[in-house]
């Protein structure tokens, strides 16, 4: 297939065979981009995992401090 795109732009003029070959070269590059765009957006995710999880830790050590606090307000008065 591809062969035959390339034998017909020839046929028609090196600036045709020059357009093939840069949609080619543009559609490999993307690919790339895309492959990349892909990991990094996985790392974000286990960023963002770990970044939750230690939310929660911070939220569960708020709730204790509160339920501390709210107990000796209660055995002071």
């Amino acid at each position: 297939m591809t062969e035959e795109v390339i034998q017909l732009a020839a046929s028609q003029g090196i600036w045709a065979l020059l357009s093939i070959i840069l949609i080619f070269y543009i559609l490999r590059a993307q690919e790339n981009r895309d492959e990349k765009q892909d990991a990094r957006e996985a790392e974000y995710q286990k960023i963002i995992l770990a970044l939750t999880d230690r939310l929660e830790v911070t939220n569960q050590i708020l709730d204790q401090l509160s339920d501390i606090k709210h107990r000796m307000n209660t055995v002071i008065k």
